[in-house]
């Protein structure tokens, strides 16, 4: 079985190195491959990229992509690979020593299509008392706009989603399903999401068996500045738009409303919901509701232009 590693890059000079230097341990076989596309950087990034190529004992591949976004650059990578599994992860990550071969003994079983592993965080600094990564049964979802998942026992994906800094998929389901949606992922300006989710769901509703196995894990860089309630605020509000741009490309209309009830009700409950939690004592739960409110402006907000542009 021949693996192609593949991460997209822009301006992550500072982060990328450690990335390389832990692929570089990796227990690799005949066949492997590492490929790196530069995403239309400007820092220091093609200097780090070329010194790591040297010290890599499989084919190493440093590509660029001029079209802006992860999803273009995903793309670019995926089509130059030639493994039968392709394994994918960010340029701000830290891969566990056996990531490799973890990915190399999950797709021995030939009825595993894709697979989600563990992400945990790198923090720059600690979390602040209202972020609560953790809980009992995995991690909760305020663990999402720092990229970091944790679905606890090794289960079937379903309705989940793997995210891009630790996904492994088989080449004939990309073949078959095609690469990452470019009308989605993070662009200059914006906090837009969701690639990682739709090409899930498109293995999925394939047929296509996925899988959460915690045991290929990674660790995510995790900046001080995304510990912020301003930056939880505006991902979250994103991320609603992000979920309103799902349902529509899905074609998942609201029974002819604009705006459902159900979100109206939500976003009329979720201040009660805080300040209640803020007066018991909870923080956290506080948190969530502040932030499910935002996710809600933000999926009105664009299914009210997405209205406006059907008139």
């Amino acid at each position: 079985m021949r693996i192609s590693v593949v991460i997209a890059t822009h301006n992550r000079a500072a982060l990328l190195g450690a990335t390389l230097e832990a692929l570089c341990r990796q227990q690799y076989e005949s066949g492997d491959e590492v490929i790196v596309v530069d995403n239309r950087s400007t820092d220091a990034t093609p200097d780090v990229i070329e010194r790591a190529a040297r010290d890599f004992s499989v084919p190493f591949k440093h590509l660029h992509e001029s079209e802006p976004g992860k999803s273009p650059a995903l793309n670019a990578g995926i089509a130059a690979a030639s493994g039968e599994v392709l394994a994918l992860t960010d340029d701000d990550v830290v891969v566990a020593p056996d990531w490799i071969p973890a990915i190399r003994r999950i797709f021995e079983d030939p009825s595993i299509a894709l697979v989600g592993g563990r992400v945990d965080p790198r923090w720059e600094r600690p979390a602040p008392r209202w972020l609560r990564v953790e809980r009992q049964d995995g991690y909760s979802p305020l663990a999402s706009p720092l990229a970091l998942l944790h679905y606890g026992e090794a289960q079937e994906l379903g309705a989940r989603t793997a995210v891009g800094a630790n996904l492994a998929v088989r080449r004939d389901v990309l073949d078959a399903v095609g690469g990452f949606a470019t009308h989605l992922g993070r662009r200059s300006g914006t906090l837009l999401c969701g690639e990682d989710h739709e090409f899930c769901q498109r293995a999925a509703s394939a047929g296509f068996r996925c899988e959460y196995r915690p045991e290929i894990r990674v660790r995510h860089w995790v900046p001080a500045e995304r510990t912020r309630a301003g930056y939880y605020l505006r991902w979250f509000f994103w991320s609603g738009i992000t979920n309103a741009v799902l349902e529509r490309t899905a074609g998942q209309p609201s029974a002819g409303w604009i705006v459902p009830p159900y979100l109206v009700r939500r976003l009329l409950t979720a201040p009660v919901a805080a300040l209640g939690r803020t007066i018991a004592g909870r923080p956290a739960d506080a948190a969530a509701a502040v932030m499910d409110a935002a996710f809600v402006l933000g999926s009105i907000s664009q299914r009210v232009s997405d209205g406006w542009r059907r008139r």
